[in-house]
């Protein structure tokens, strides 16, 4: 296979990613969907040019009249018939058999497990409030408060002066489906299979994805532990019933079961699974997305302030697709670009979401009784041209630092240091243990969670690393980092960092580090036996990609 450059080919790239998410958002391949050609059109004559395309093989193959430019029917027709390629390679891969199956008694021997946890709302002191806010494929570098000078995020930024800002905070995975599994579950998410997106592939195949019912969620424990547990947003973690948000410990559910979702209003009958939801009702949303998922999330606060309460946010913003309202867009009117003035626009209407449910906590006089988390689930994607991961390498899809490390914030003012900064790494595999020790909630022994209670690190009370070593998986793909020492590897292509003085992973020193490379690679090997094998395939549009000279399998 022709190992292709991402800097030289960027049309490809998109190609991968609109099919991805196409897939992603269990849709069947639309004939009319030319987002990849709207954005690969930089010179906005309804044509690529191969200075456009910029990869002769591809440009040839789409050129259908060989007529020296690629006009938007071919495109359409090139990317309709290649997704129709990859369901059909998927279908013919997959067995077609649930993966996770309702299982009777399963449930029966996670609802024994949950007994043993003690309501902790009966007592006198009262136990605080749990608002989780995750945004969706945000860029590192995308905020104000790390670094950006062309998003101004103010609530975003006070919540980071109000709380702990971490500088080395990470993901399970580069991509949105398995990093939510690895938070809600507080474990790697290869411990049950977990390795890739739940989409792809043939509808009868992918449906039955999802998080194994046998797995705890932090929602679970707080639902047992008496807390009234509320989700807004995009759940991804699958779309069968015994997957949906409402079965994983969840009293309320506002939002989408899929990856992605339009930010407007539903113009046509969409799935199921990908049309916006109350519960189990599907409903046309006429409100921009991300405005309805803060004004939901207000209300589950409203309703519920007298009694400890836990809402999970997972926005859509800013994934793709790019839009926003004028409200938002007026706010950039020096932006030329409209794709840029759009990303800039969904990013503040995100902050205006955190700002006014941050509000309805000060309204109801709950600030000091309220841990607020912001983090986000992977690095902002490099193939919109748009995000930005400020100084790290790379982004989504890539298990360098700028598609694993993100920004993320705590706030519980009278517990954590306002206006303080965490360096050591932590990982979003903690918030489940940090969230259940700061309600006062004993997590049961057999509820083995990889990550750990930050609190104690973050308060100096604890010396050394929250971890040692942090691990990622993705088909060929394997990242681990030990202290500051950082290794990647994509089949047998290797790379090597040191972080403190290559926070950008610049200069690979693999080759002049052999005996590094090989202490990693030991401990890799370690934790991947006490993991399992993926549950179900990746998508099978992956492509070799070249970073540094070497190939790199970008993989979902």
């Amino acid at each position: 296979m022709k190992v292709l450059s991402i800097s030289a080919c960027p049309l490809l790239v998109l190609l991968l990613v609109y099919s991805s998410q196409a897939i992603a958002a269990e849709t069947p391949p639309k004939a009319n969907d030319d987002s990849a050609f709207t954005t690969a059109d930089v010179n906005n004559d309804g044509r690529l040019g191969p200075e456009e395309v910029k990869n002769e093989t591809l440009f040839q193959r789409m050129d259908a009249n060989s007529n020296g430019f690629v006009s938007r029917k071919e495109a359409q027709s090139f990317i309709q018939k290649r997704r129709a390629r990859e369901h059909a390679e998927v279908a013919k891969e997959a067995s077609g058999r649930p993966v996770f199956p309702a299982r009777t008694e399963d449930e029966a021997a996670k609802r024994k497990l949950l007994s043993t946890i003690a309501d902790i709302t009966s007592g006198d002191t009262v136990p605080p409030n749990i608002v989780l806010l995750f945004a969706d494929d945000l860029g590192y570098g995308d905020t104000s408060l790390y670094g950006s000078e062309k998003i101004p995020t103010p609530n975003i930024d006070a919540l980071g002066k109000q709380g702990v800002r971490f500088s080395n905070a990470y993901v399970t995975a580069a991509s949105c489906s398995p990093s939510r599994a690895g938070l809600m579950s507080g474990q790697y998410q290869q411990r049950f299979g977990f390795e890739f997106n739940t989409a792809g592939g043939a509808i009868t195949n992918r449906l039955h994805r999802g998080l194994d019912p046998s797995v705890v969620t932090m929602a679970d424990v707080l639902k047992q532990a008496g807390y009234v547990t509320g989700m807004f947003g995009k759940w991804h973690l699958g779309t069968q019933p015994q997957f949906h948000p409402q079965a994983r410990g969840f009293d309320e559910f506002y939002g989408f079961l899929a990856g992605a979702h339009s930010f407007f209003p539903a113009k046509t009958p969409q799935p199921f699974h990908s049309t916006v939801m109350r519960d189990t009702s599907p409903l046309i949303e006429p409100e921009y997305l991300t405005d309805a998922i803060a004004r939901e999330t207000v209300a589950f606060i409203d309703a519920n302030h007298t009694k400890p309460f836990f809402a999970y946010v997972p926005f859509n913003a800013v994934h793709t697709p790019i839009e926003a309202t004028e409200k938002y867009q007026d706010r950039f009117p020096n932006e030329s670009n409209q794709t840029k003035r759009d990303y800039y626009a969904m990013t503040s209407a995100l902050d205006d979401a955190v700002g006014a449910i941050v509000a309805a906590i000060d309204k109801h006089g709950l600030t000091n009784n309220t841990l607020v988390i912001f983090v986000n689930d992977n690095g902002g994607p490099i193939y919109t041209g748009v995000q930005s991961n400020g100084p790290l390498k790379l982004g989504k899809l890539f298990l360098f630092e700028g598609g694993i490390r993100v920004p993320m914030i705590i706030k519980l003012p009278g517990t954590f240091e306002p206006n303080s900064v965490y360096d050591q790494p932590a990982s979003t595999l903690d918030l489940f243990p940090t969230i259940c020790s700061t309600a006062g909630i004993k997590i049961p022994p057999k509820i083995n969670l990889d990550g750990v209670d930050l609190t104690p690190f973050i308060k100096g009370k604890v010396s050394g690393l929250p971890h040692n070593t942090l691990f990622w998986s993705n088909g060929p793909n394997i990242a681990v980092r030990h202290g500051d020492w950082k290794l990647v590897k994509s089949y047998d292509n290797t790379w090597l960092f040191n972080l403190a003085s290559d926070i950008g992973e610049s200069n690979n020193i693999a080759k002049s580090k052999p005996e590094i490379v090989e202490q990693l690679e030991t401990l890799y090997r370690e934790w991947r036996s006490q993991m399992s094998e993926p549950a179900w395939p990746s998508k099978p549009n992956r492509r070799k990609v070249e970073v540094d000279g070497l190939s790199y399998e970008m993989n979902i």
